[in-house]
């Protein structure tokens, strides 16, 4: 693999978006709240944001672990801010530490490790 010298640690990907159908579950009864999955969904999305400028042509990243921890709800119609800073490099495997916040408290926090790899594996 190429060395992927741009991608150190510090690096930080961002994304904020609305609670949308989307994005919540059902089976909890009423309008439905902010999904897990979907959570994790937006953090390995900011986590591959924050290191995607940086990879070498021809290279993505791939998630391969999750811990994460879904702390409060997020209505329909709100808007969430998920944050990724990646912490640690070790060859072509990254760690990140991920948090989820809703009007500035955290609603979900962990860390989720990705590895970059050839595109067209």
């Amino acid at each position: 693999m190429e060395t992927a010298d741009g991608v150190r640690p510090g690096l930080e990907g961002r994304i904020e978006r609305v609670v949308d159908e989307r994005l919540i579950t059902m089976h909890v009864g009423g309008k439905g709240v902010f999904a897990t999955p979907a959570m994790i969904g937006l953090m390995e999305g900011a986590s591959h944001k924050a290191v995607e400028a940086q990879l070498p042509d021809g290279h993505t990243t791939v998630g391969y672990e999750v811990h994460v921890r879904h702390l409060a709800p997020a209505p329909p119609g709100s808007t969430v801010v998920v944050t990724s800073t990646l912490k640690e490099v070790n060859g072509n495997k990254l760690l990140f530490d991920v948090a989820c916040e809703l009007e500035g408290k955290v609603i979900g926090t962990g860390t989720h490790k990705r590895a970059i790899v050839p595109a067209n594996f």
